[in-house]
Order: structure tokens, then C-alpha cells, then sequence
């Protein structure tokens, strides 16, 4: 994988930005069976094809995933006047400025390529956590996944299969979190202190109109999360929720400043 991280720097901790390699031009589609956390077995190629399905996507992410879901405070303000290059600017949920690590998250056809759906009312809620943003969409854009925001959870449109056909295939979803004083959804569901996961098994989890329960959690190191083959299996029903596991020991984090691992949670789609 080829890193786009750029180092930290002083008065402001930069986010990991790492982009996912393209898969050899003979690399053989997975013919494997996995069996997700409740016991369902899903060939690798059995979910059938929602009209954003990519199983193309989920071959990339396979062999060679990676995410940007951390980001940087940088004082307590509202947007900085745009740049004389017109950059994008960020804030979190508790208005605090960010600046994302990766710049290209800040270029308007980056955010023209990522398509950020419009707050259209959907809600992702996490109610034993007290989450409750926006639910918004947006592309994985040069096989990278960076919700390009710091206050919404994102449904990522173009890997896995939409919310119509939750039932037939995984749904991504990701969201940013940050440091100290920095407040995103990712926040909501780690305790940087102890470097854990807070959201219990067995826990609601509203996406949209959906429902899903928790039926296990787990930190893996970023380098680590494309060997997860259950994760990017086509199981019916599952969902994925993708963030960065922030800090408060500097062990957390690696020699450039970003942070080590990811936070992951799976759910399973309630029956009706």
C-alpha cells in the first residue's frame, strides 16, 4: 500500500491517509466460503448485485484496503475564510476548525468526486452511546475511503449495496474521529483513555430507517484490517462501521503521529 500520510506538524496532529494499491492484473476473484458472526455461511460471489454493487470494489478492498477516518483540530473557531486556492474547509460537531491530513480532501473535485449526498433527514443513531448525526452518502474516491466530514456518518455508495437492499449484502459505513478537543461521531463509540471500544454486543444501531444489533466489535492494526476477510465477505445483512481509534498515550500512535488502529463494528440486520 502506498502511503499518503503527510507528517505531523507543529500546533496540529495530522491523520493517516493511506490509498489502497490496485489488485494484480491475473488476481483470481475469492472463491471462498465465510461464515459471519452469527452463523450464516455467504459464497464470496453469492450476494446478488443491488444497482450500486461493485464486487470489483470489494476485490480491491480485499486484497488491499485502506481508510482515512482521523483528522486534526485546530482551535476553536468557524470556517476560516476560504484560501486563495478555494480550499474546502472543515469543522467538527463542536465547531472546532479541522484540518484533514490529506489535502486532497480539501480540494473542491475531490469533494465533487466523493459526491456528499444533501442531509436529506436520515439519522445513524447509536443510542447506549448517545450518537445521533446525520446519515449521509458519499464515494470511495481513488480507493480510498475519507468521508469528506467531520459530522455525519457516511454511507459508502459505491462498495457494498445500498440500504433497499440491506438485506442481501454488506453495508459500509465510516466516519472520522479526532483528538482531543476535536468531537466526531467516531468519538462516540471509543474511549482513546483505555483504547477500547464502548458500544456493547447487543446494541441498537439505526442506520436510516434500518436496524441492526451489534454482534461483536474489535481494534485491528490499520495494516492488519485488509486481512479481515469476514469484513468485505457479501454477507446478507451485515453492516461494517469503520473508524479511527484516537489516543490519549503516544504508544497509540505511529512515529508520523497517526494513529495505529481501527475501531470496528459489526452488526446484524434486526428481523422485522
Amino acid at each position: 500500500m502506498a502511503a499518503r500520510g503527510m507528517h505531523e506538524q507543529p500546533g496540529r496532529v495530522r491523520a493517516a491517509a493511506v490509498a489502497m494499491t490496485s489488485p494484480p492484473k491475473h488476481a483470481a476473484v475469492p472463491q471462498h466460503s465465510a461464515t459471519n458472526d452469527w452463523g450464516l455461511t455467504a459464497s464470496a460471489l453469492a450476494a446478488p448485485q443491488s444497482k450500486r454493487s461493485r464486487a470489483t470494489d470489494l476485490l480491491l478492498l480485499l486484497l488491499s484496503l485502506a481508510l482515512v477516518v482521523g483528522g486534526v483540530v485546530y482551535g476553536v473557531a468557524s470556517l476560516r475564510p476560504a484560501s486563495s486556492g478555494g480550499d474546502v474547509q472543515y469543522v467538527d460537531m463542536a465547531g472546532n476548525q479541522v484540518v484533514p491530513d490529506d489535502p486532497q480532501v480539501q480540494d473542491p473535485s475531490y469533494v465533487d468526486s466523493a459526491d456528499p449526498q444533501d442531509d436529506t433527514g436520515l439519522r445513524f443513531k447509536v443510542p447506549s452511546v448517545k450518537l445521533d448525526v446525520p446519515l449521509r452518502e458519499a464515494n470511495v474516491v481513488d480507493n480510498v475511503i475519507n468521508p469528506p466530514g467531520f459530522n455525519s456518518v457516511y454511507l459508502m455508495r459505491n462498495i457494498g449495496v445500498s440500504l433497499d437492499a440491506a438485506s442481501t449484502g454488506p453495508v459500509y459505513v465510516a466516519a472520522h474521529s479526532l483528538r482531543a478537543p476535536g468531537e466526531a461521531p467516531g468519538n462516540f463509540v471509543i474511549d482513546p483513555a483505555k483504547g477500547v471500544i464502548v458500544v456493547p454486543t447487543g446494541a441498537e444501531i439505526d442506520v436510516g430507517n434500518l436496524v441492526y444489533n451489534v454482534v461483536s466489535s474489535r481494534v485491528i492494526s490499520k495494516p492488519d484490517l485488509a486481512t479481515q476477510s469476514d469484513l468485505w465477505a457479501p454477507t446478507p445483512g451485515m453492516l461494517v462501521f469503520i473508524t479511527c481509534l484516537q489516543s490519549t498515550s503516544p504508544s497509540g500512535y505511529q512515529a508520523d503521529g497517526h494513529a495505529k488502529d481501527n475501531a470496528i463494528i459489526i452488526g446484524k440486520l434486526a428481523s422485522k
